[in-house]
């Protein structure tokens, strides 16, 4: 099967632990869903509330509790899959 999903990379030039994708399912909630991504990557650097989490579940926090479906996937490198 093949499916055609919307997809938000967010990644850090300063971090590179920060590398991931976080797939919208639905067009509807895409742009709402870009967003909410943004704010709460902002959010994340200046909040220090924020920062008890990873940057990636914080993120998902956000996304759930504005009612948007959304799955991450981390990039891995060769070497830490190894």
């Amino acid at each position: 099967m093949i499916e055609t999903r919307n997809c938000i990379n967010l990644y850090s030039k300063w971090n590179t632990w920060i590398d991931f994708c976080i797939l919208i399912p639905s067009q509807e909630d895409f742009e709402k869903a870009k967003e909410i991504v943004q704010k709460a990557y902002d959010d994340w650097w200046e909040d220090s509330d924020a920062q008890y989490e990873t940057i990636g579940d914080y993120i998902g926090i956000c996304l759930s509790e504005n009612d948007i479906e959304y799955e991450i996937y981390f990039k891995m490198d060769d070497e830490e899959e190894q």
